[in-house]
């Protein structure tokens, strides 16, 4: 009964959590990189972060992060949007 509890309470969890690694690597950069647009004190947009202990983490789908996204180089859907047109 427990386990159907977890999957209930992770399936109603609207964003996926990513480590900087994985983000990295949905992003395909280097992880120096996430870690250094996630620091307030290296750039005036951060990548919008959420802590867990000393660990940094992502929500992938996330409104701020996807905000984030289109604001530092367009969306894919934004993308889609320009390529379909032409």
């Amino acid at each position: 009964m427990k386990h159907d509890h977890q999957n209930q309470a992770a399936s109603s969890f609207p964003y996926e959590v990513l480590t900087t690694a994985e983000l990295a690597q949905r992003l395909k950069v280097k992880e120096s990189w996430v870690v250094d647009q996630s620091k307030r004190s290296s750039t005036a947009d951060p990548i919008p972060i959420f802590r867990l202990g000393q660990h940094r983490r992502y929500l992938w789908g996330s409104p701020a992060l996807n905000a984030w996204l289109a604001r530092r180089g367009g969306s894919a859907t934004e993308t889609t949007r320009r390529t379909k047109a032409s």
